[in-house]
């Protein structure tokens, strides 16, 4: 099996470190190669400027070396083998560089940190890590800023039942590697006839998955991310996985995501997986 390719993208801040040490401390159970990325924002340098290019060129040199100091410190918390590089890459927004860089790409997974938002931040647009989870072809693993990865003993995945079949051929692998146990969770209003149907559907699909540390559950609430929330409370769970597709502008401009929502309240890390 070829080895992973995984992103790590930072700003050289102290909640982007905690998602680069995470994300180096799964590498025991990974075979895998590390890009950190540094995305060169070109927001409020003025275009009229001649010397735009040079301001340019100066910024990503400033990036570049604060990149071979964070390898530095990385290499010395890390496994000796550890394959790692650094790239600082220009864009005018996070998501629009990280979007590009995965079409052309094309890695296993994108890790950063996350942060909490506001009421009123949710109300707009979103944050940076909402924005590169709507627009990013690959899988992002979302990391909230008090996580310490211990093991994904327990992982949730929450499921709206629209596309079980792929979902599950995506998610058991990746739970099979770290011998999760996977708790799948579906939030509804109530239960009728064409639920239970569904159930049984759902049920057959786990069984032909052949995974026995796999189980589903019902959940009946209005609110699907406070349901998803207190499940998480309950059970303890080391990590949350959703299915996702990008958002067009009604969806941004009134946050109608539960990903979103979950992304926000970060009380655990969020891995968030493109839909078809």
């Amino acid at each position: 099996m070829a080895a992973l390719k995984i992103v790590l993208l930072t700003d050289f801040s102290p909640l982007s470190k905690v998602a680069l040490q995470y994300a180096l401390k799964m590498s025991g159970k990974l075979e895998a190669e590390y890009t950190v990325l540094n995305v060169v924002r070109l927001d409020g340098v003025p275009k009229s400027n001649m010397k735009l290019r040079q301001i340019e060129k100066t910024l990503v040199s400033i990036a570049e070396e604060e990149g071979k100091h964070l390898l530095k410190e990385l290499h010395g918390y890390a496994r000796h083998d550890l394959k790692i590089e650094f790239k600082a890459l220009r864009g005018h927004t996070v998501a629009e560089a990280v979007k590009r860089y995965a079409e052309k790409n094309k890695p296993s997974l994108v890790v950063m940190g996350s942060k909490g938002a506001s009421s009123l931040k949710k109300a707009r647009l979103g944050g940076t890590t909402v924005s590169v989870i709507d627009v990013c072809p690959a899988p992002v693993l979302a990391i909230p800023e008090l996580a310490h990865f211990k093991d994904f003993s327990r992982v949730i995945y929450a499921s709206d039942l629209k596309n079980v079949q792929k979902e599950l051929d995506t998610i058991v692998p990746f739970a099979r590697i770290f011998g999760s146990h996977l708790h799948m969770i579906h939030v509804t209003e109530a239960i009728d006839k064409k639920m239970d149907h569904k159930k049984e559907e759902v049920e057959a699909l786990i069984r032909k998955a052949n995974y026995d540390k796999l189980d589903f559950r019902l959940i009946i609430d209005d609110n699907i991310p406070e349901a998803i929330d207190a499940f998480i409370q309950h059970t303890k769970a080391d990590l949350l996985t959703t299915f996702t597709h990008e958002l067009n502008l009604f969806e941004k401009l009134f946050a109608r995501s539960v990903t979103r929502h979950l992304a926000y309240q970060g009380s655990i890390p969020l891995l968030a997986f493109k839909r078809w």
